[in-house]
């Protein structure tokens, strides 16, 4: 087995934070020159890498959001994605 001590999770979610930046500059970009095919083609290609994060993230340390529909409270268990704590859980 693996031991992680949480550098995984903190390399995880740090690729994450620069996909979802790259994703929100860009559409801000996009809203001053919506006719850019480089910035569409930008956008596309972070906004495919930031989804393929958050998947990988959610499915090893659970969510990084609030879900939208939910039956429970359960995502509020266990640290949240910004508190790594030292034992890497």
């Amino acid at each position: 087995m693996l031991i992680d001590n949480g550098r995984n999770r903190e390399r995880l979610l740090r690729q994450l934070q620069i996909y979802s930046f790259m994703v929100y500059d860009t559409l801000l970009y996009l809203d001053a020159y919506p006719d850019s095919k480089e910035a569409l083609q930008t956008y596309n290609k972070y906004k495919s890498l930031e989804s393929k994060a958050m998947a990988e993230y959610e499915s090893k340390y659970g969510p990084v959001t609030a879900p939208q529909v939910t039956d429970s409270w359960e995502w509020t268990q266990g640290p949240w994605p910004w508190q790594l704590d030292k034992e890497g859980k």
